[in-house]
């Protein structure tokens, strides 16, 4: 094996730490956002991606004689870093009924890999643009999301439902969610103590928030209410 140069170690040390600071960007949006993967997840796929791709291109270098130098083929292990990453990005994704949620996340994740593999070949500006990039299509397509998709009355908004309610609000909460949501992919009851009953929903519905407030505002013994958008 060739005994890698300084020259060579400062390359590899300035392309680990620019996959870090690069993955950075998109996986700090996914974690103030309450993804399943976060900061960490997101600097550890750039950081692995980068580390195997610097391996592909260093760590398989040989020698022969004083001239000739003989190296495997570097694609080899980045088409095996494409494939594996596939692995952890299924790991994100959660499905409620006929709903998906996590692909995005997944999305960046897969992403990252290859921000970490740019930098791994050195291809700084190619990884630079990726990662703004990936950050302005996670606030921008939102945004729209919100603010115009969820406003067209073709599309549903899934939300999470969490209520605090008296025991004697049970079939009362049972009639609401029937008469007023054609879709719910969860429903749990859970018995708090003798009095106070939580329930948990998901459903899928075009109405805002708003208008899950004047439903559930006809609840006598409601105790508390927490709803929440589900954006993937």
């Amino acid at each position: 094996m060739e005994v890698v140069e300084i020259n060579d170690n400062l390359i590899i040390l300035v392309r680990i730490i620019l996959a870090v600071l690069l993955a950075f960007i998109p996986g700090i949006e996914r974690e103030l956002t309450g993804k399943f993967a976060g900061l960490r997840t997101h600097i550890l796929v750039s950081l692995g991606a980068c580390v195997f791709t610097l391996l592909s291109i260093y760590g398989f270098q040989m020698k022969i004689g004083q001239e000739v130098l003989v190296q495997n083929d570097p694609a080899r292990i980045a088409a095996q870093v494409i494939t594996g990453i596939g692995f952890i990005g299924a790991g994100t994704v959660m499905r409620h009924g006929s709903n998906v949620f996590g692909i995005t996340t997944a999305a960046t994740l897969w992403m990252c890999a290859a921000i970490g593999m740019s930098c791994g070949c050195g291809e700084y500006i190619t990884a630079i643009i990726a990662s703004v990039a990936t950050l302005l299509v996670l606030i921008s397509i939102r945004s729209l999301e919100k603010n115009f998709l969820s406003k067209r009355k073709i599309f549903y908004t899934v939300y999470e439902i969490n209520l605090s309610v008296s025991i004697d609000e049970c079939d009362n909460i049972q009639a609401i969610f029937e008469n007023n949501f054609h879709k719910i992919f969860k429903f749990n009851k859970k018995l708090l103590n003798h009095d106070d009953l939580r329930f948990s929903a998901v459903i899928s519905t075009k109405k805002s928030i708003k208008d899950l407030n004047e439903i559930f505002k006809q609840i006598k013994n409601l105790e508390s209410i927490e709803i929440r958008e589900n954006y993937d």
